[in-house]
């Protein structure tokens, strides 16, 4: 029997397989996000991601969002939030504008359904009950039903810094309401290990309600990282890390290594970011393909990863089913 719950899954509402490496677009930390977003347009065939918040202030045209088969359209909780996700490497002070569901909601109703949409409900910054979350995005998501609907779970006490997993089983039925279950990369432990056997609780929870929701994890789109996590049972990642590293060679480094190390010393730096910006587009498009290879023979040859990668994962995995037992 295989330890891994990687599996080919399909969001129903749009009829679109999993899984979904999703580039990723803010303002917050890529203040000229626009010319970015506009300058790699064409190379975003597939999927992408930009938020409600970023849309309503202009950093991008409303005309030219819909380049990808498919558009996340992210809630603006990231770019309203003082904190960063964990791939963040400036920890900046960063001074958010007004973001509120009014604001969201008028934003959604711009959207066109010139391509397939997801939508992440709205992201409160006060804290709810798990079933109140769900009745909020349930309310949310039948203004707009054209939309696939991406819900985001979130820590359930204004104590809490983590999403109570034992409460999200608990109440995994709720979840049948929503195409998508979404939950934010470092709200699901303090640790790699805890988040992957996050994701595996959650996915196995589903599966024993007869769901077969695609898991979207936010703020992850680190190779190794999706490696586990798809192992894991989730199937869509997003995040900003493809913006602030270069991911030739599958281990995530500083765009000047990458230059010193590709012969590109003399070339500007913006020049060396865009060329490392639409390799990793490339890179990201060639793991896909790895992981559905593997969700089909699981064959660990088919990721092409070190043996020592294989082996940690491997570990982790064992480890999170005698966690079980």
């Amino acid at each position: 029997m295989n330890q891994h719950l990687a599996k080919i899954r399909n969001i129903k509402k749009i009829d679109y397989n999993t899984p979904l490496l999703v580039p990723s677009f803010s303002s917050k930390g890529f203040p000229h996000v626009k010319d970015l977003h506009n300058y790699l347009k064409e190379k975003l065939t597939e999927v992408s991601l930009i938020s409600a918040y970023d849309l309503h202030y202009e950093y991008f045209e409303l005309d030219q969002i819909y380049e990808s088969d498919i558009l996340i359209i992210d809630s603006g909780g990231y770019e309203r939030n003082q904190e960063h996700d964990i791939s963040d490497i400036y920890n900046s002070l960063y001074i958010a504008k007004e973001w509120n569901k009014s604001l969201y909601e008028n934003q959604v109703k711009m959207l066109q359904p010139i391509t397939d949409i997801i939508l992440v409900n709205f992201d409160y910054q006060e804290v709810y009950p798990l079933k109140v979350q769900v009745q909020n995005a349930k309310e949310h998501f039948e203004k707009f039903p054209v939309f696939a609907s991406d819900f985001l779970c979130k820590p359930s006490s204004k104590n809490d810094i983590f999403i109570d997993i034992d409460n999200v089983i608990q109440c995994i039925d709720l979840f049948s309401h929503f195409d998508v279950i979404g939950f934010t990369e470092k709200e699901l432990g303090n640790s790699i290990f805890e988040r992957a056997r996050s994701i595996y609780r959650v996915r196995q929870a589903l599966t024993s309600a007869g769901l077969d929701s695609p898991i979207h994890i936010f703020g992850c789109i680190d190779p190794l990282s999706i490696a586990l996590y798809y192992l894991c049972g989730a199937d869509i990642f997003d995040g900003l890390s493809w913006l602030r590293f270069s991911f030739n060679g599958g281990t995530p480094t500083y765009f000047n290594h990458y230059a010193l190390n590709y012969g590109l010393s003399d070339r500007p730096d913006n020049e060396v970011k865009i060329l490392g910006y639409v390799e990793n587009l490339e890179i990201l498009a060639q793991l896909k393909s790895k992981l559905i290879t593997f969700s089909q023979s699981s064959d660990w040859e088919d990721l092409y990863l070190s043996p020592r990668e294989v082996q940690e994962i491997k570990l982790i995995l064992t480890r999170i089913m005698k966690s079980f037992e």
